[in-house]
């Protein structure tokens, strides 16, 4: 009689382990970390200055008396105009026209917005500090023609105020201090140029 032949077993191959989830996460994050840390330095910054305005401090000893400054060179630059303008407290007035500068026409909130994606930005100090000057200045001077074409807005178009003043130049802030945060990122980012051939 012939003998029957046991099977042997056929070894089973070792399974592939799945990765953990932690090792995935990790990886994902070192993938997105620049990102994430941007959006959590930004959130961070604007969340201080937020906080930081609405203490009493800061509207005395600050945002009090940059509405000021503003109301005073805007009359200013409107008796340059040959406007017979003056200011009194954060109020420009003429015979023409009255225009008070309060919430909103101060470039404040666009100036913090830019300085907090400025500082979020994985770039070098030295490129950080002179991006912000030059930024929030072009801001606080936009900021001056914004006041003075409203007032001239108020004396030729006085229907139209509302709209230049909330429709218009809001608007036109948001986007420049984007603007303005896109060209300092493409000239923080630009390696220097080689001097050899």
């Amino acid at each position: 009689m012939p003998r029957s032949k046991k099977k042997r077993p056929r070894p089973t191959p070792p399974r592939a382990s799945a990765p953990p989830r932690s090792s995935w996460w990790a990886d994902a994050a070192r993938g997105k970390r620049p990102i994430v840390q941007f959006v959590g330095i930004f959130a961070v910054c604007m969340g201080l200055f937020y906080a930081f305005r609405t203490i009493a401090w800061f509207t005395d000893h600050v945002w009090l008396p940059y509405l000021r400054l503003n109301a005073s060179v805007s009359a200013f630059i409107l008796r340059v105009f040959q406007e017979q303008a003056n200011a009194t407290d954060v109020s420009v007035f003429s015979p023409r026209f009255n225009l008070q500068i309060a919430q909103g026409c101060d470039a404040i909130e666009p100036s913090a917005l830019f300085a907090a994606a400025v500082i979020a930005f994985p770039a070098p100090l030295k490129r950080k500090l002179p991006g912000l000057a030059v930024g929030v200045a072009i801001l606080v001077v936009l900021n001056l023609v914004r006041i003075i074409s409203l007032y001239y807005t108020g004396v030729f178009w006085p229907e139209a105020f509302e709209t230049m003043h909330v429709d218009v130049w809001q608007p036109v802030f948001i986007l420049a201090a984007m603007l303005l945060w896109i060209a300092w990122a493409i000239w923080a980012t630009r390696r220097p140029r080689s001097n050899s051939p």
